[in-house]
């Protein structure tokens, strides 16, 4: 196996570099939107959160989410790379254990409507309406 370089700082105070992926969403509502992407390098969560939120403007509310964190080590160590001949990708595998997605439940779904009676019907007196129907589903 060939070392790591020197240069590449692969455990900081005995904690491993990781690779963070997150999932970004605009607003505090988990409703069913475009996303963002994010892959972080970073030695915490807490470091990874925030190097994501610096991405965002500063009162903008946004929704993240881990979805897999891997260490920088395991995917080095995985790559070996012979100078001498010619490597290809395909022979390259990493398993990486991806968070569980959370189940939609039917407060999910009833703040999402909620969201849409609000942003996108204009008459208030429909949207009173939708809220008080919305207010007699029982959970």
């Amino acid at each position: 196996m060939i070392s790591t370089p020197n240069k590449m700082e692969m455990e900081k105070d005995s904690v491993g570099l990781q690779l963070y992926m997150f999932t970004v969403q605009q607003g505090g509502i988990a409703v069913e939107v475009a996303e963002d992407f994010k892959a972080i390098m970073a030695y915490s969560d807490i470091e990874a959160f925030d190097k994501v939120r610096k991405d965002y403007a500063v009162g903008q509310q946004i929704s993240i989410r881990q979805r897999a964190k891997v260490l920088v080590r395991k995917i080095v160590d995985s790559v070996n790379i012979e100078t001498s001949t010619s490597w290809d990708f395909r022979d390259f595998k990493i398993n990486v254990e991806a968070t569980p997605l959370k189940e939609k439940t039917a407060q999910d779904f009833i703040c999402g409507l909620m969201l849409i009676a609000d942003k996108f019907v204009i008459d208030k007196r429909d949207q009173a309406s939708i809220k008080r129907i919305i207010n007699k589903i029982k959970i």
